[in-house]
């Protein structure tokens, strides 16, 4: 080594401690440029998608297109998955728009025409399934653990339905 020189190791270090410092700055989600962290933004899509769901089982339960006390007992899970997602979103945020009748929702203003139909017990067997599928990427979409828990319980849970539905 000669005199001026920077050895390769003084380059390393210098670089590593730039990026630690770096990547500390943008350590938490202070830094997101929202007012919605992109959990609370997977969260209030599984709310969304379940209040759908509870509609379309008390619209199933109502017209009596199934086994009654299997859709009344779902139908039951569903409302117990919702106040879980709901107890789940951060404090001080804004709740999430109901569904009546209509599934609409800020980033999607238009009408759910599937609402509008009574399913059967095959449909609601579909919709269980198509959840299923859903809440695996919205778990792999958060970074709380806490919170992929709960959405991969709430798609166990859905499977569950899925499996029961498709047998009667």
């Amino acid at each position: 080594m000669g005199i001026g020189c920077v050895s390769r190791r003084t380059v390393l270090g210098a670089t590593a401690a730039v990026g630690a410092g770096v990547l500390a700055g943008c350590g938490g989600t202070e830094w997101y440029p929202s007012d919605v962290t992109p959990n609370e933004y997977v969260l209030r899509s599984v709310i969304r998608e379940k209040k759908r769901m509870v509609a379309r089982y008390e619209a199933a339960v109502a017209e009596g297109s199934g086994p009654p006390e299997l859709l009344g007992r779902f139908l039951e899970h569903h409302l117990s998955h919702l106040d879980a997602l709901l107890e789940a979103l951060p404090e001080g945020s804004a709740p999430t728009p109901p569904v009546e009748g209509a599934g609409a929702s800020p980033s999607a203003p238009e009408e759910d025409p599937a609402l509008d139909a009574v399913p059967g017990a095959g449909g609601l067997g579909v919709l269980e399934a198509a959840a299923t599928s859903a809440r695996l990427d919205q778990a792999g979409a958060v970074t709380d653990q806490g919170l992929a828990q709960l959405i991969s319980a709430v798609g166990a849970c859905e499977a569950g339905h899925a499996h029961l539905l498709a047998e009667v």
